[in-house]
């Protein structure tokens, strides 16, 4: 699961997606650098001057009554009251930069500057189709405002780099009079004065590099592009995160989302913040080591997953459909790469990252639910020009039918691979059958690698033996193991989820059948469940009480989680007892285990 405030995930992975698929086709990455700064007094001043924010506020103050406008207005009155304004810039390089004309249909400046819900991303990989990643630098602006200054990759014969642009995106508003209505798109640019009414365009060389200059968004003559988020905020979040929280959440959402791209060499990202910078590194982030460990190990694969850390492989086939107009269709191919999960490697436990060549994780796939035992694992999930990762083979044509395929799958957000609006324009029946059945498909096959054969006919005291751990917990350093007949309880256990307080309630009582038996311990804890079949997962025991007198209550750690632990008083034949778990916003099928220490009746 991600870690930090969601709303910041989308601005990371849409930012990083428009950059990575930018790259330029040569053996470098593209280097996206993350600037954060907190401009204050006669800083924050000269800067506001230098964006003519006089000219802006006659609009946005039309603009801020609005219900929509409301948060530029509570920006206005932030940045007035603190005296400080936060900006960010994202500076890449080794990346195409805004190439095209003012007005061409089709360009990098089009879908990013001019028309943020198109895009222009050629190539197999490219990483979406819907352009959206343009429109959030605008909604993580609380002045809704982004600069963009550019060095070209491939230079305009009449003008030279750098490229200077910035745009406003306000409500429609009227004017004071309310003679004219303004649609609330406003350019920061060069007037055209053969043109009345004209869209201001881009600034260019000498001029455009003064005015960087004192907009703090000066760049390295390497192509690329650097975008300035004005008042950078995240629109979701309760409270204002400070300049180093955002610094390290951003660094920790790369490796997350974008750990296959920075693992292969395409891909580098790093955060500054006053001055200091820090590399987004795949080894500070341990928890994506068992992936990396998938494509590592690949060629050394095996049939079973034996012991920790054994990576195996499987291939699935994806028949894609013929295009609308008959072109395309083949034969495709997945490879799943499951490895075995070692002790300590809880997070993204038993999920599949999804990748193709665009080298992002669309989503990572939680499959708890098919784990028996200590079965658990990591995988990743290689369609498209990523299928052959890790291996010497390299992408064929129908890789690259898949890749297509499999690009068109994804909805604006790029976090899965489902039935959309593309698919449907794009191609011929079964499709549908075609995306859909990716995910079955996955959960059979690692079926068939981690869930081993279970005998499920157990019954009656067998399956009893299977819940309560009974008289063979050791104390003091040697075991009170008695005859089986003699150790054996009986007893009665309820667990259920409550919906009002999203954790689970249990209750029950215990007592030995033997009156000769006294009970001195009861250890109560939460264990996840995989199609009726216990898990290594464990839930957390949030509190536990008993109304049998002279018991001793307590929530200890076992393998890092806590239960409920109950000691009653010497001659206790009976345990009763109820509690809750900490809350489970997942909802996984969740059965409890009470582990009973059973001896004989000590002398009163």
């Amino acid at each position: 699961m991600s870690h930090g405030e969601p709303g910041l995930k989308t601005f990371v992975r849409e930012v990083l997606q428009n950059s990575n698929d930018a790259r330029l086709e040569n053996d470098q990455p593209a280097r996206v650098t993350f600037k954060l700064e907190s401009l204050r007094g006669d800083e924050a001043i000269e800067y506001l001057r230098a964006l003519d924010i006089e000219t802006w506020s006659e609009h946005a103050n039309l603009a801020t009554d609005t219900k929509s406008g409301k948060h530029i207005a509570e920006a206005i009155k932030r940045i007035k009251d603190d005296e400080e304004i936060r900006i960010l810039t994202i500076e890449d390089e080794n990346t195409e930069g805004l190439l095209g004309e003012e007005n061409a249909d089709e360009s990098n400046f089009t879908a990013l500057v001019r028309d943020v819900l198109f895009s222009s991303k050629s190539g197999d990989t490219a990483g979406g189709s819907y352009g959206l990643g343009k429109a959030v630098l605008w909604l993580y602006s609380g002045l809704s405002l982004v600069m963009f200054n550019s060095t070209l990759s491939d230079p305009d014969p009449k003008k030279r780099s750098p490229r200077l642009i910035g745009r406003t995106r306000l409500p429609t508003h009227k004017s004071e009079d309310g003679d004219t209505v303004y649609q609330g798109h406003g350019w920061y640019g060069s007037l055209n004065g053969d043109e009345e009414g004209a869209r201001p365009e881009s600034i260019w060389g000498a001029e455009a590099e003064s005015i960087a200059d004192r907009l703090r968004l000066s760049r390295p003559d390497e192509p690329g592009t650097s975008i300035q988020v004005v008042d950078f905020r995240v629109p979701t979040a309760e409270e204002r995160l400070d300049d180093e929280e955002l610094a390290d959440q951003i660094t920790g959402m790369a490796i997350e989302w974008f750990w296959p791209a920075v693992y292969r060499g395409d891909l580098e990202v790093a955060v500054e913040v006053e001055g200091e910078t820090k590399q987004a590194s795949i080894d500070e982030y341990p928890q994506y080591k068992p992936f990396t460990s998938c494509l590592n190990d690949r060629d050394d694969s095996v049939s079973q997953l034996d012991n920790p850390e054994d990576v195996a492989q499987a291939e699935m086939s994806l028949d894609v459909p013929k295009k609308s107009d008959g072109g395309g269709g083949a034969d495709g191919q997945l490879d799943l790469l499951v490895r075995r999960a070692d002790t300590g490697e809880y997070q993204h436990r038993n999920e599949v990252a999804f990748i193709r060549g665009a080298g992002m994780v669309v989503e990572y796939y939680d499959r708890d639910r098919v784990v028996v035992g200590n079965q658990d694992f990591h995988a990743v999930l290689l369609g498209g020009r990523a299928r052959p990762w890790g291996s010497d083979e390299s992408p064929g044509d129908a890789d690259t039918i898949v890749e297509e395929f499999l690009t068109a799958a994804e909805p604006p957000q790029h976090d899965e691979w489902v039935r959309t609006e593309t698919l449907a324009n794009s191609y011929s029946r079964g499709f549908r059958t075609a995306v859909e059945g990716i995910k079955s498909d996955v959960t059979e096959t690692l079926r068939g690698l981690v869930a081993p054969n279970v005998d499920r006919g157990a019954t009656g005291p067998q399956r009893l033996g299977n819940r309560f751990k009974i008289g063979n917990e050791s104390r003091g350093g040697r075991s009170e193991r008695e005859s089986p007949s003699s150790q054996r309880v009986t007893g009665d256990t309820n667990i259920s989820f409550d919906d009002v307080y999203t954790h689970w309630s249990f209750n029950g009582e215990v007592e030995p059948l033997s009156d000769r038996n006294e009970i001195r311990a009861v250890t109560v804890s939460l264990i996840r469940m995989a199609e009726e079949r216990a898990t290594t997962d464990r839930l957390p025991v949030q509190n536990i009480s008993s109304n049998t007198a002279g018991v001793s209550i307590s929530l200890p750690e076992q393998k890092g989680v806590q239960v409920g632990r109950l000691e009653p008083a010497p001659g206790t034949s009976k345990v009763s007892f109820e509690g809750v778990s900490t809350k489970d916003h997942r909802q996984v099928e969740t059965r409890m285990k009470v582990s009973v220490d059973v001896a004989e009746r000590r002398d009163e």
